[in-house]
C-alpha cells in the first residue's frame, strides 16, 4: 500500500445528517402560536359582546329600507322605538352585571320614559340630538294617528338611531344617584397638644 495514494485507505462517505423534523417546533414557533390564539380568542370575545349591537343594526336596516320602500312612517317608528328600548335594556343590564356599583340596570332602563328617555339616550354619547333634535319624534310619533308623521323625519330618526347603534358602549351610562364613592371618607388629622 502506497502511503500517498488516499483511493485505497478504508475510509467510509460523508454522511449528511437525517432530515429536520418539524416537531417539536423552535420556541419563536410556540410564541407565534400562541400570540395567534390570544388574538383569536380576544377576537370571538368583542365579536360575542358586540352581537346586540350587530342584531339591532341589522334589524333597524330592515325597518329603514321598509320606509324607503313607502311603509307607514307610525308603525316604523314604533318598531324603532321598541328597538332601542330593548338593546338599551340588554346592553344596561350586561353593563350592571360587570360594574354593579356604577352604572343603571336593564329594569330601571324599561322605566325610563318621555324626557327622562331622551336624557339617557343622549347621556350615553355625550350629545343632545334626542333632547333637542330629531330624536325627539320618539316621544310622540309611536303613539301618532297612522300618516301624521312625515316620511322623511322618519328616515332622519332611523339615521339618527343607526348612528347612536354604532357609537353606544353597553358600559357607559352614569345616571343619577346610583354612582356610589367606594372611598371610605376622609379622618381629619387629630394635632396632639400639650
Amino acid at each position: 500500500m502506497n502511503p500517498t495514494d488516499i483511493s485505497a485507505l478504508p475510509l467510509r462517505d460523508i454522511h449528511l445528517p437525517g432530515a429536520v423534523g418539524w416537531w417539536p417546533p423552535a420556541f419563536g414557533w410556540w410564541l407565534v402560536a400562541a400570540l395567534l390564539l390570544a388574538s383569536g380568542v380576544a377576537y370571538g370575545v368583542l365579536y360575542y359582546r358586540d352581537r346586540h349591537r350587530r342584531a339591532a343594526l341589522r334589524a333597524l336596516k330592515r325597518v329603514r329600507s321598509g320606509l324607503e320602500q313607502g311603509a307607514e312612517p307610525v308603525a316604523s317608528l314604533q318598531r324603532v322605538s321598541t328597538l332601542l328600548r330593548r338593546f338599551a335594556m340588554t346592553t344596561a343590564q350586561a353593563a350592571a352585571e360587570r360594574e354593579p356599583l356604577v352604572t343603571i340596570g336593564g329594569d330601571e332602563v324599561a322605566g325610563l320614559i318621555g324626557e327622562r328617555w331622551l336624557k339617557y339616550l343622549d347621556s350615553r354619547w355625550q350629545r343632545d340630538a334626542f333632547t333637542r333634535g330629531a330624536g325627539r319624534l320618539l316621544l310622540a310619533a309611536p303613539y301618532a294617528r297612522p300618516d301624521s308623521v312625515n316620511r322623511l323625519q322618519a328616515l332622519e330618526l332611523t339615521a339618527l338611531c343607526a348612528e347612536w347603534l354604532k357609537t353606544e358602549h353597553g358600559s357607559r351610562p352614569r345616571l343619577g344617584p346610583r354612582r356610589r364613592n367606594l372611598r371610605p371618607p376622609a379622618v381629619p388629622a387629630v394635632s396632639g397638644g400639650s
